[in-house]
């Protein structure tokens, strides 16, 4: 099986890869895309992409990347459903549509990615766009429930691990509730 595997992020494209390899084996030629134009700011962007490039070379498997930081067509595309579950069903569309083109072209069968391996992500609506972005494009989708895959500590050691989805309101959901102070100040010399 030909498969293209859209990449989020390093850690989730490991399980990604054990997942798949563990299932179809030797008859699997496997090939890496990322593409994200929802990850905010540009240093987390370069941080998840240069995170990828690393583990890619601990685990050589071609790998494309479209270096285009596009949170303005990302914004374009979401506004005004940036609040509630219709700005993760733009984002996704988006992403997988992207995948499934790049699969078409490349004359690959199969493509899936690796979203599927995060407790935090919509496996259905995945699913859903996946299976219509891969009719649009004549190639298939490939959906397998890889939460549960677990990948050797070593292989991860020292890569960035995210905090977020990656767009800027999943940053804002994930953090605007914390009452972790990062300074509280201090007394200074002669103070009470």
């Amino acid at each position: 099986m030909k498969l293209l595997v859209h990449i989020c992020c390093a850690i989730c494209w490991a399980k990604t890869l054990a997942g798949a390899r563990e299932e179809f084996g030797s008859d699997l030629e496997v090939m890496g895309l990322w593409y994200n134009p929802n990850i905010h700011p540009l240093l987390e962007y370069r941080k998840r992409m240069k995170a990828v490039s690393v583990y890619s070379e601990r685990d050589p498997v071609t790998l494309h990347v479209i270096d285009e930081y596009g949170i303005a067509p990302f914004c374009a595309t979401i506004h005004p459903n940036y609040e509630g579950p219709n700005r993760c069903r733009a984002c996704y569309r988006m992403r997988l549509d992207k995948a499934a083109r790049y699969c078409h072209d490349i004359g690959y069968t199969h493509f899936t990615t690796t979203m599927i391996t995060s407790t935090h992500q919509d496996h259905d609506l995945i699913r859903e766009l996946g299976e219509a972005a891969a009719h649009a494009n004549g190639v298939k989708f490939l959906y397998r429930d890889y939460r549960a895959v677990e990948v050797e500590e070593k292989t991860l050691k020292g890569i960035y691990h995210q905090q977020y989805c990656g767009c800027v309101f999943s940053e804002n959901e994930r953090f605007r509730n914390t009452t972790k102070e990062l300074y509280k100040g201090g007394k200074r010399d002669g103070e009470s």
